[in-house]
């Protein structure tokens, strides 16, 4: 999964770098979340969902059916991250690009390898032309197709999380967070109970694809985790008043579970804001695990390249008479290999050369500029 994420997000640190600076100011904790929310998905995909799915071959003896609260987990762990990394801190342009950067060059490497696989190899069927460029957009479902890597579906969240962040930005919403989140929150809630009310009732309606389309370009049912996070950040730096922002933690968990449809446990959701809180303050040490941070640094590229391809592995394992715990076991392993392979010699090289593009791009563009009128006088 994209906040760094899993699924979608921040510009990595190198595994080096990340275990050792203990006086950085960045949060440690945050990352190991990260790296437990693409655990947890990988633990999901290759036990309970294989087994629905493809079924193995011999029974594996347990399952692992959390993996929508390892999703949950990280939209709340975005929400905090973005908000705390942007708000007050970057032009909308340097936080897109940053956003470009870290996304894009991964994501579409394991679009092309996974159509060149899937047209090759059992389980899946070979996807079109059409569907290849939707899926490329990061949104292919906005375009009525199906995400060839099925869990990037929660990349089209973050991606629109991101245009939300940006909108807020540029209309000055952040400056009375509390109040727009609740109105967001609060639209969420109108909208989704009017939307399915309306479906129940008139099922063959043609309104029915614009209630669709408004929920899921507005990522509904999951905006209110975002604000969770965002004003759990508001907490954190001191701004607004604490138990109003309390409250409307609160009204956004009691919105999101209003209008979930994935069936979450309430208490599931308290349990995991509390570990993000506790988190967020830096009071979890044993989270501070050298391999969960490693897992970290590696996270997107794991997240992105480790279900169909790690499916495929399973399957063709099992076929070559390998019992099904041991298949699962050595995909594990092989897709750790594989995700930190791809993040050194590939996301990691070309994110610091574009990274440092636009840097020189900028300063060039900054020091040609014309200075106004009466600058000086400013200065």
């Amino acid at each position: 999964m994209p906040s760094d994420k899993l699924f979608p997000l921040d510009v990595k640190m190198s595994s080096t770098a990340l275990i050792n600076k203990p006086k950085s100011k960045r949060i440690l904790e945050l990352d190991a979340l990260r790296a437990i929310s693409c655990l947890n998905l990988l633990l999901f995909h290759f036990t309970y969902v294989y087994a629905n799915k493809y079924g193995f071959e011999t029974p594996l003896g347990f399952a692992f059916p959390y993996g929508k609260y390892g999703v949950q987990l990280f939209f709340m762990l975005s929400g905090f991250v973005n908000a705390m990394t942007f708000v007050g801190k970057r032009s909308a342009k340097d936080f897109l690009f940053a956003r470009a950067i870290r996304i894009f060059p991964s994501y579409w490497l394991v679009i092309l390898i996974n159509v060149f696989l899937l047209s090759h190899l059992p389980l899946f069927d070979v996807p079109s032309t059409d569907a290849t460029v939707a899926n490329l957009t990061t949104m292919p479902r906005l375009f009525g197709f199906e995400n060839i890597e099925p869990v990037t579906w929660t990349l089209q969240v973050e991606m629109l999380f991101y245009a939300m962040l940006v909108i807020m930005m540029l209309a000055g919403a952040f400056e009375n967070m509390l109040k727009n989140l609740m109105f967001m929150v609060g639209t969420c809630f109108v909208f989704c109970f009017i939307g399915s009310g309306f479906k129940a009732t008139f099922p063959d309606s043609g309104l029915n694809q614009f209630f669709w389309v408004v929920e899921n370009v507005c990522f509904m049912r999951n905006m209110p985790l975002f604000a969770m996070g965002m004003l759990l950040n508001e907490i954190k730096n001191k701004r607004g008043v604490v138990w109003k922002n309390i409250a409307g933690i609160i009204l956004a968990g009691m919105v999101f579970h209003a209008i979930d449809q994935r069936g979450h446990n309430p208490a599931a959701t308290a349990l995991l804001f509390g570990l993000l809180t506790a988190c967020a303050w830096g009071k979890v040490p044993p989270l501070r695990f050298k391999p969960l941070l490693f897992i970290s640094t590696i996270s997107y590229t794991l997240y992105l390249f480790h279900n169909n391809i790690g499916s495929i592995c399973i399957y063709s394992l099992e076929k070559l008479g390998m019992g099904s715990l041991l298949a699962v076991t050595f995909v594990t392993v092989l897709s750790i290999g594989l995700g930190t392979a791809t993040t050194i010699w590939f996301e990691q090289p070309i994110t610091k050369f574009l990274r440092n593009w636009w840097k020189q791009r900028r300063n060039k563009l900054e020091t040609t500029s014309p200075t106004p009128i009466g600058a000086e006088a400013i200065k």
